[in-house]
């Protein structure tokens, strides 16, 4: 999943795949869009800005982009008018360039870039931005599959020959790190052909299933429909997307068609004089593969056994496979998903805090939770792809369990059926999206660039299994300084004095805890609040925000606005939210009030407490306020009698 936020230092003019504004950064003055998986249209829906630069293609397929919802009511006869299409109200922002093509665009008298789009190998319309101008030249890859292929037409292009041929020198290059895993990628024409030699040993009448749940198989679709001779069956909305990259003028009859895709013929078809060709895809349900979303009414996939094809990342050496989890967006462009907001995964933890009905494990699990809620990013969910979308709330938290497992390790052991037993109601094949560490190091050593810096990062995860720019692309670069390992460095140093800080605490409160108020200063506040309190606080707790700073300067993700609202939803007493040695002193004061505080709410006599000051950190009584206050006081003298009003 992309977290890069658009920024592009060399250019602070432009942002690239992200359309929110953010504090500190002036609007840009043109935007560009790579392709249209979900991870890259991140504020597209409210976006009302300046112009957005993007692939003919990448326009077509996004200004007809539609939610589940959508989508499903149209499916069931409830008919919405005008259809609810998420980013139409683009049409006229959106700037279709030509590939392979530089191309100068004036963002304001006297200041010029020129941007050449350069195919990605990872879905229709995808696209490479070269950016040049006033002495800087940088590439933004957007999500790549950099196979050798690419790498071999990228080096010939005429475009990036200055490049790689070492007569110029890329500033940086701006790449995708989704996978930066050290194992072997099969090239997609092997994995396409591992699955054709497969679906050879079933027999001429077995159904097929191709579970294309995002956009970036558009060439298996057209393997699959010439091997088998077989159309394709879609449902409305997919045939709908893919039938905009064939246009023509409406006003001529006799206008030549213009394909936006080199994959648009194969796919929907064209015309050749007066003659209509049919491409594979396909509305009629009688055919043999099918690719149409679960919960359309198909009734083939009602009624028929299917076997189904699923594509996976890789076969590893070890007898594993590298399963495809939803890495790099794409949860709900094609098929059904359940996206869960980090609001929707507070929602979960604050049930599964005080509902002690769920599974133990579950319980067990509550911290992979805490941590994909700091990350401060949507999850895409898809259901099981053999199941339904719905699920009650036990279900739904263990398929989020599982789907971040999933994500955490990928890989499951490769189950091989003897050609003597039953052939198996699933294929999978080698496809992979994204380019592994190999591959990327291949594609950086073409050209040498000054600099690296990753689109998809976290610098905890990257400082725990000891990556750098410089250990893993240092030598294919030309620099040796590198800008992200001035980042990671600066992180490490934080987290060093946020475990010193943690270590005086748990010490502090160790020594202290003996002298401090057991009871609230009326009386004891129900069990089960404050079962809920502690496990409340243990979530707001886990996650650590990074300096503003440090994100704001860069560009960098950051889960500051999360931590945020989970401070204020779950008081920590015995942390400080911003990682403060807190005092015994300040920890009684803060304590008493707060038990103060629950004793009100539940209706007790009314207590009264003095104020904090709200200078250095939280941690010192306000003399003016409330006078020195003792560990062992209940109340604090001095502190205004609220019972009068």
């Amino acid at each position: 999943m992309s977290t890069f936020k658009g920024i592009v230092s060399e250019f602070p003019g432009i942002r690239v795949d992200f359309f929110r504004q953010q504090a500190g950064f002036t609007p840009p003055l043109a935007c560009f869009l790579s392709h249209i998986h979900s991870d890259h249209l991140a504020g597209l829906e409210t976006f009302d800005g300046c112009f957005i630069y993007c692939s003919a293609a990448t326009k077509e397929l996004l200004l007809r982009l539609e939610k589940k919802s959508v989508r499903l009511n149209y499916a069931r006869g409830i008919l919405e008018d005008p259809r609810q299409q998420t980013y139409k109200h683009l049409e006229k922002k959106l700037k279709p360039l030509p590939l392979d093509t530089p191309i100068s665009i004036e963002l304001l008298p006297g200041y010029t870039i020129q941007v050449t789009l350069l195919d990605a190998n990872h879905c229709v319309g995808a696209v490479m931005f070269l950016f040049e101008g006033g002495d800087k030249a940088v590439l933004y890859t957007g999500d790549i599959r950099c196979e050798p292929r690419l790498i071999t037409a990228i080096t010939q292009n005429p475009n990036m020959i200055e490049y790689s041929s070492g007569m110029e020198i890329l500033d940086r290059i701006y790449l995708d790190t989704s996978v930066l895993d050290d194992y072997t990628l099969q090239p997609k024409a092997e994995g396409l052909q591992e699955l054709l030699e497969k679906l050879r040993k079933y027999p001429a009448d077995t159904i097929f299933h191709f579970q294309a749940w995002t956009y970036g198989y558009e060439e298996v679709w057209v393997a699959l429909s010439k091997a088998l001779n077989s159309k394709i069956h879609v449902d409305n909305y997919k045939m709908r997307v893919f039938e905009s990259l064939v246009t023509k003028p409406k006003d001529n009859r006799w206008a030549i068609q213009t394909h936006l895709a080199k994959e648009a013929p194969a796919l929907v078809g064209f015309t050749c004089g007066n003659s209509l060709h049919e491409g594979c895809l396909t509305r009629d349900e009688n055919v043999r593969i099918h690719s149409c979303e679960k919960g359309m009414g198909c009734s083939v996939m009602d009624t028929k056994p299917i076997v189904w094809i699923r594509p996976i990342v890789t076969h590893l050496k070890d007898g594993r496979d590298v399963m495809e989890v939803g890495i790099g967006g794409g949860g709900e462009d094609l098929a059904q998903a359940s996206v869960l907001t980090p609001e929707d995964i507070l929602e979960i933890l604050q049930l599964m805090s005080v509902n002690h009905r769920l599974p133990a494990e579950l319980h067990a699990s509550m911290d992979m939770l805490k941590k994909t809620l700091s990350s401060g990013r949507d999850i895409s969910l898809l259901a099981d792809l053999d199941g339904t979308a719905e699920d009650p709330v036990t279900q739904l938290v263990k398929s989020l369990l599982c789907k971040l497992e999933a994500i955490r390790n990928p890989t499951k052991e490769r189950d091989e059926t003897s050609v003597t037993q039953t052939l198996p109601n699933v294929i999978r094949f080698p496809y992979a999206r994204h380019s592994s560490l190999p591959e990327l190091r291949e594609f950086t050593r073409v050209f040498k660039a000054r600099d690296i810096t990753p689109c998809t990062f976290d610098a905890d995860l990257w400082l725990q299994k000891g990556w750098s720019i410089a250990n893993l692309f240092g030598a294919c670069c030309s620099g040796d300084t590198f800008e992200y390992d001035g980042i990671l460095d600066r992180r490490a140093k934080e987290l060093a004095v946020l475990q010193q800080d943690t270590e005086r605490d748990d010490g502090s409160q160790q020594t202290s805890s003996s002298n401090l108020p057991a009871l609230s200063p009326v009386g004891q506040h129900p069990v089960e609040d404050l079962h809920a309190s502690n496990a409340a606080t243990s979530i707001s707790s886990l996650s650590t925000p990074n300096p503003v700073e440090t994100r704001q300067e860069y560009g960098f993700a950051s889960s500051d606005q999360v931590t945020d609202d989970l401070d204020s939803d779950y008081p920590d007493l015995q942390g400080d939210s911003q990682a403060s040695t807190i005092s015994d002193r300040a920890y009684a004061t803060r304590r008493i009030a707060y038990d103060t505080a629950i004793a009100n709410i539940d209706g007790s006599s009314w207590g009264t407490f003095g104020l904090i000051s709200t200078t250095d950190n939280h941690t010192h009584p306000e003399e003016e306020l409330g006078h020195h206050i003792s560990a062992g006081e209940k109340t604090i003298p001095g502190s205004p009698d609220l019972s009068a009003l």
